[in-house]
Formats: structure tokens, sequence, C-alpha cells
């Protein structure tokens, strides 16, 4: 392990949810024969961290991003209406412009063709997840699967390819931007979820039964998580694993009590980007750093192990020593 890896292992244990990182990484890397594994659901701002574009200028947008363009035009002469509640604004939007119209606006906003894969989005897709969920439009992970050959991810863009996709799957929960006829978007939306998508919502909750669940691209205010989260503890109760939520949280004592109300194990990375003053690149650097653990925590093949050579000559104290650091450093 090369002095820097050590630097950020040192510093990740010294997280007050370091342990937390360590299960959910025992559970990505299969290390109890007993568990699932790990799958992973990804949100709008690991697009925004993760994507690229030739134009530096612009990143992709966030929920609270959209909320800002569909107040905008809802009200042209109040550009502060308030959108603390996206969900019931796009339903506004949709109410008022039109179904046709609020799909327009999405795919001009989201522009999916002017961006690509950037370096996380290989990364993410290396790991062993053993299914990937995401509620984002864009076609960014499909095509950066293309170029992971060790893996073969099958895309699931309607409820119908579930019977018959292999897994590892990317599935897309709400919809894809010039694939799909509808996306979800608004209140209405997610209020008839269970019933016009009751195959995803059985699909999901076998997998968040099966396995420990990782939410990364999402705040803790983001309506795709506040959904997600209030569906698993309604459905599942104390049958449901942890849904561990990572990234720069910055959570408050107040805040963090309330997502561990909603059965969520949050994984705050704050304090290790906290020289960062630019909000991006402050999440940009903690999902480079969650991905740095993960692979630091890998478990060392059996394959890659080798006794130590001792020699006729040892001194049976020493002899016994070196088997017993023989035996204690083979994997598993």
């Amino acid at each position: 392990m090369s002095s820097d890896e050590i630097d950020i292992i040192q510093k990740a244990m010294g997280l007050p949810d370091y342990a937390l990182i360590k299960k959910l990484a025992a559970a990505l890397w299969q290390q109890n024969p007993s568990n699932h594994g790990a799958a992973i659901m990804i949100g709008a701002g690991f697009t925004r961290c993760a994507a690229e574009s030739g134009d530096t200028s612009k990143s992709p947008p966030l929920w609270l991003d959209l909320s800002r363009k569909l107040a905008q035009e809802l009200d042209p002469s109040n550009p502060d209406l308030p959108y603390s509640d996206p969900l019931r604004l796009a339903e506004e939007y949709r109410a008022h412009f039109g179904q046709q119209t609020m799909i327009d606006l999405l795919r001009s906003s989201i522009n999916d063709s002017a961006w690509r894969p950037g370096k996380f989005y290989n990364t993410l897709l290396d790991f062993p997840w053993t299914e990937i969920l995401t509620t984002n439009w864009d076609t960014l992970l499909e095509r950066a699967a293309v170029n992971v050959h060790h893996r073969v991810y099958n895309t699931v863009t309607k409820q119908a390819d579930l019977s018959y996709v292999r897994p590892p799957r990317i599935v897309k929960l709400h919809g894809t931007i010039d694939i799909t006829e509808e996306l979800i978007f608004t209140q209405e939306d997610y209020r008839k979820y269970p019933q016009t998508h009751a195959a995803y919502v059985n699909f999901a909750r076998q997998i968040f039964i099966e396995n420990e669940l990782c939410l990364i691209g999402f705040s803790g205010d983001d309506p795709n998580f506040l959904q997600w989260a209030g569906w698993v503890r309604d459905n599942l109760t104390a049958h449901a694993r942890k849904i561990y939520l990572i990234g720069a949280l910055r959570l408050t004592p107040g805040k963090r009590k309330y997502l561990e109300s909603l059965n969520v194990a949050p994984i705050d990375l704050e304090s290790l980007v906290d020289g960062y003053d630019d909000p991006n690149l402050k999440h940009i650097k903690a999902t480079e750093i969650f991905f740095e653990i993960l692979n630091l925590l890998k478990p060392d093949e059996p394959s890659d192990w080798s006794p130590k050579r001792i020699e006729s000559s040892t001194p049976i104290e020493q002899y016994i020593s070196t088997l017993e650091s023989d035996r204690n450093s083979y994997p598993g």
C-alpha cells in the first residue's frame, strides 16, 4: 500500500461513519458468504460530478436548477417564486403548459447528447454491484457500460425488460430522455408510481431486502431520495436493510437524527473535503475518496498470496512465527 493510500485510510478511519463504510465494503466485496452483496442507486448529483462536456462553464442540472427554471416560466414577473416543493411545482407546470411542453423543457435542460461519461463512470461500473438503479433520465451510465468488458451490464429501460434482461443491470426507474414516452417528475407521477410501475416497485423491494443499498448523487433534501427512503420505510418496516447515503453531506446533528429516523445511515465525508470552497469540486473529491476507500478495503485474492520462504537453518521460534504470520495473512 502506497503512502497516499495509507493516508486516505488513516483519514477515513478518523470518520465517525468509518464503521458504516467497512460494513458496506464487506457487502460489496461479499466477504461474508451469508450476504447477497451491495446494490447502488445513482442520483443527479453523480452526473454533476462525473459527466464531461466541451463547455466547462456548464454543469448538468440538479433538482434545484430545474425547479428554478419551472418557477421562472410559471411566473416571469416573480423570479423569486418559492420552489421549496419541486414535485408540486412540476405538477403545476404540467397543468399549466401541458405534458409535452414539460418533456421538451426537460429534454433541453438535460441535453443528454452534449455530455459524455467521465472517469468516475468507469470506476463506478468496475465495482461488483449486484444491480445499479438510477433515477436519472440521461444515458451516461449505459454509454459508459459499453467500455466495461469484465462486467457486462444490461440496461432496463422499461418494466417488461425485467423478465428477460440478466443481471447485473442498469435499471432506469424514472425513464430515459428520448427513449421512453414518460419521465417520472411530478407529484402525481410519484403518487401513482406504485400502481403504474408495480414491476419496478416489486423489483426494488427485492433489491432492498437482499442487499445493502448505497445511494450516491443524492442530498438529504433530494425529492427522489426522500420518496424512495419513505417508500422503503413504509413497505419494508423492520425488514428493511440500512440505506447508506454517501457524500459531502455537511450534516447538523438534527439532520443526522432525521435521516436515521428514515432508516438511512449517512456516511458524511465533509470533513475530508472541507478545504475546498467550490461546492461542486467538494462533491467531486468526496466521490473520488469514497471510491478509493472502497478499493482499498477490497480483500486480497487467494491467488495473490504466497508463503514466506523458510531456510532449513531457521530457529524453531522464528519458524513458528513465520508459519503463524502466513496463516494470518492468507485471504479469508
